[in-house]
């Protein structure tokens, strides 16, 4: 089929359409322009084709006249590079961009790395997202959990908000993606313990050991297991039964440091039973003896958990040991961040108020909280129905 001339700068090639935006000389004297191709949806006629065809060249030329001093020609791996020069250093956490650089470079390198940001559209993200999927054990490949592709997509959000905010392009393509949603055909796995099933739970974690320690301290507290590894006696106000969030403890390419909390907020204080005091005045005096056998040797006496050998305590080493544990028990769905999940559900059973919860769990805002918590607080409100009945009946009889 020849090629039709539709308008100025517009030629017709088939079914697609071909503009050319003139943007000046350059200082060899050579034209410099601006090149796309769009295709219109299929059954138009030619008429309705050609006008829309007009329509996306003026929109178009307008954004080429926009875009003149932008570098939407950088390619994706050029812009990661730049990412992780200027702005993960001051704005992400070392284990955040450590973290980062490995899921861009396992998901996105193969599929982005060589494109043009220009050619990297609102479309071709979303079809890339709805198409990701892992390969189980069995080697069955099956969708990727929306999850874990919301998690993905955050990565590049946070990339292309970068690309933006530093006059690469006009405006970010992630606004508009469409993500997968949560099959509600599904059950999910349960993430925290009912309250029936704390006695046995509890049960399995009595003696003493560094593992039932650490699991009491999630599971009374409701921290992180981050910035359990990360407490050090002095944090810890015996007197007061206070334990004050200062650090968390990072793990950046096997290399452990302490850093600041997650958020602004997850600075916070935490009052703690009698109870789980004695297990860590308890878990002291074993921690004592053990860096008394080895002397100079131990290395971190100032933490609280640390390894056999007094070094900073491995997060996924004791993801491992708890998952050990608990194989071939009724709570092997279980994980360590289960034990917040736990310690905040019952405070919203018990009708604590969501504010106080919030701040007890160290999140950034109340909307996270409620967020997190939707089931839980669905179920509190419908409680919350039947005591106002049974009051008001009792009044009426």
């Amino acid at each position: 089929m020849a090629n039709r001339r539709v308008d100025t700068g517009i030629v017709c090639r088939g079914k697609s359409y071909s503009f050319t935006v003139p943007m000046g000389i350059d200082v060899n004297g050579k034209q410099i322009r601006k090149y796309l191709t769009w295709t219109p949806p299929e059954g138009l006629t030619e008429k309705r084709a050609d006008k829309l065809a007009k329509e996306e060249y003026l929109n178009f030329k307008n954004r080429c006249k926009g875009l003149s001093s932008f570098n939407e020609n950088m390619r994706f791996k050029e812009l990661t590079e730049e990412y992780f020069k200027v702005f993960a250093p001051n704005k992400l956490k070392p284990i955040t961009a450590y973290n980062y650089e490995k899921m861009i470079d396992f998901h996105f390198m193969d599929y982005f790395g060589n494109k043009k940001l220009k050619d990297i559209t609102t479309g071709i993200l979303t079809d890339y997202f709805c198409k990701l999927t892992i390969t189980k054990s069995t080697g069955e490949v099956v969708p990727m959990a929306p999850s874990t592709v919301k998690r993905i997509y955050n990565i590049m959000q946070s990339l292309f908000h970068f690309a933006v905010s530093q006059g690469y392009l006009k405006e970010t393509p992630c606004r508009g993606v469409i993500l997968p949603s949560k099959d509600v055909t599904k059950d999910e796995k349960r993430k925290y313990l009912l309250e029936d099933e704390l006695p046995r739970f509890i049960q399995l974690f009595e003696g003493y050991s560094v593992l039932n320690t650490i699991v009491k301290v999630l599971l009374y507290t409701g921290m992180r297991s981050g910035e359990a590894l990360g407490l050090q006696w002095s944090d810890i106000d015996f007197d007061k039964r206070l334990i004050t969030i200062n650090h968390t403890l990072s793990d950046v390419g096997g290399k452990h440091f302490l850093t600041t909390p997650k958020t602004k907020t997850s600075h916070r204080n935490i009052y703690i039973t009698d109870s789980l005091l004695e297990i860590l005045k308890e878990h002291e005096k074993k921690q004592h003896e053990l860096a008394f056998m080895l002397g100079g040797q131990f290395e971190h006496p100032e933490m609280v958990f640390t390894s056999e050998s007094g070094n900073y305590k491995d997060r996924s080493c004791l993801n491992t040991s708890f998952k050990r544990f608990l194989k071939g028990t009724e709570f092997e769905f279980m994980t360590l961040h289960c034990l917040r999940h736990s310690n905040a559900t019952l405070l919203l059973n018990e009708g604590v108020d969501l504010k106080i919860v919030s701040e007890h769990l160290g999140h950034s805002d109340i909307g996270t909280t409620a967020n997190i918590y939707t089931d839980v607080l669905e179920s509190t409100r419908k409680r919350t129905a039947d005591i106002i009945a049974m009051k008001l009946a009792n009044k009426t009889t």
